[in-house]
């Protein structure tokens, strides 16, 4: 049924979800809209039933109560999960409570941020499937029945733990720091981690939208120094840290040394590929340029995807790969089932692997050869739009003088000793680097070619953040 147009911000709908400022562009009115136009675009495909559910940021309740009444109002039918980490709706989905997913979440982002990531048809919506939603509300293309849908609720986590703990065995007990910043997976990994066995030692493990101990983004070096601290001060095996909605991880081992993704990645390809030669395991742009070789000698087939968590998992579909990840965090492993990305799944089968030896975790990722890196730069922008310009001229003026320039996305600019990235983020307004090389000296020297680029072409007059 079509109904006259209403206004919402086109700056929400982003690459791979709905994201915006709580009570700014993203309001209860926009909820309900995006929650009418999901629950239209549901009724098109001839279906209605919806799990939502929520992450634990204050505005996260009003906004899913409104995204819940626009669902309804569409004639979905809809289960309430309540509060939860992002991976277990996935997992209510994968379950067959509901083919169709609405999660209230603001990931890893500041407190103030919120927004929605969207299921259909089992599989996370982005690029163009975000902005058909759009398009349907400001034309006006929602469906408005007489007779709302039903509203129940359900009770998940049980499940979701029974699962997990079944399929995880411990050969021998680690004592672990959890770190779950205030965030969603408060709620259950002290019982999922004790439940498969281990000493857990927590922090931070208690759901606070404020976020008060740190930003709820495990990526950022900062955020890592109260684990770091635990896990040295109590000679903990290693510690593991969760995004705010929990669909991404970290972890540190016993030195306190980060463990990035792409090096948990690689070790839980060689793993898997001992029972499963010959499969895909995808990377993303942003991963170590070891990986290739890692997973060659492992006996897999690498393939490198675009970042992304939506896109990652369709790239894991599309090429049936096995195992796929993120240097952000988000890891795909599909062997026993699971389809979808998990902080939580990702680390108890982390665990699986380390308890396997009598060596320390340290010893075992000392094994994985391991360059000079950085973590994730961001130079900022006053807006998207001025970013990706930014990263479009870049791009087309571009002097790096590499031996193999990797568009896939943005530049990859890899050299025989090493390589660096720059790619407009979908997550926000900024140009995101990463480099990475054999020495300390050629890492220095192929930063130096970034940022000489960066001024020849006056791309910004803030100070480069690296």
């Amino acid at each position: 049924m079509t109904i006259p147009h209403n206004t919402i911000a086109h700056s929400l709908f982003r690459a791979y979800d709905v994201r915006g400022v709580y009570a700014d562009n993203l309001t209860e009115h926009s909820a309900y809209l995006i929650g009418q136009a999901i629950g239209s675009q549901l009724r098109d495909l001839g279906t209605q039933s919806v799990v939502l559910g929520r992450d634990g940021r204050l505005s996260s309740p009003a906004l899913a109560h409104a995204a819940a009444q626009g669902l309804l109002q569409a004639g979905c039918h809809v289960t309430d999960l309540g509060m939860l980490p992002t991976p277990v709706l996935y997992f209510a989905v994968q379950s067959g409570l509901a083919a169709h997913g609405v999660m209230i979440t603001g990931s890893h982002n500041p407190p103030n941020e919120n927004g929605i990531k969207i299921v259909i048809n089992s599989e996370c919506q982005y690029n163009e499937q975000i902005q058909r939603l759009y398009e349907r509300i400001m034309r006006g293309e929602l469906w408005h029945e007489p007779q709302a849908g039903k509203l129940q609720t359900a009770h998940i986590l049980p499940n979701y733990l029974q699962t997990v703990c079944q399929q995880i065995h411990l050969q021998r007990r680690l004592r672990i720091g959890l770190d779950c910043g205030n965030g969603a997976t408060a709620l259950l990994a002290k019982q999922l981690f004790r439940d498969i066995g281990c000493e857990v030692h927590p922090l931070f493990c208690e759901v606070d939208g404020n976020f008060p101990n740190h930003s709820p983004d495990p990526t950022q070096p900062a955020n890592l120094r109260s684990l770091q601290t635990l896990v040295r001060e109590q000679a903990l095996d290693i510690g593991i840290a969760f995004d705010g909605d929990g669909d991404r991880l970290i972890a540190v081992d016993g030195n306190g040394h980060i463990l990035w993704p792409d090096r948990i990645l690689t070790l839980l390809a060689q793993n898997v590929l001992r029972e499963q030669p010959g499969r895909i395991v995808a990377y993303d742009v942003k991963c170590t340029y070891r990986l290739d070789k890692a997973i060659r000698d492992a006996g897999g087939i690498p393939g490198m995807c675009i970042s992304g968590h939506s896109l990652l998992k369709k790239y894991v579909r599309d090429h049936d790969a096995v195992l796929g990840g993120e240097f952000s965090g988000h890891i795909v492993l599909r062997d026993r089932g699971m389809e979808y990305d998990d902080g939580m799944y990702i680390a108890a089968r982390l665990l699986e692997i380390l308890a396997q030896e009598t060596a320390s975790p340290a010893t075992i990722f000392a094994r994985i050869p391991e360059g000079f890196s950085t973590p994730e730069h961001k130079l900022r922008f006053a807006s998207y739009d001025a970013a990706t310009a930014a990263m479009a001229i870049w791009m087309q003026h571009q002097q790096l003088h590499a031996q193999r320039l990797i568009t896939l996305d943005g530049m990859r600019a890899e050299y025989a000793d090493g390589w660096g990235l720059a790619r407009a983020s979908n997550t926000s307004p900024s140009i995101t680097l990463r480099f990475e090389a054999d020495t300390a000296e050629r890492l220095e020297a192929i930063r130096a070619v970034f940022r000489a680029d960066i001024q020849r072409l006056q791309l910004t007059t803030a100070a480069l953040p690296f």
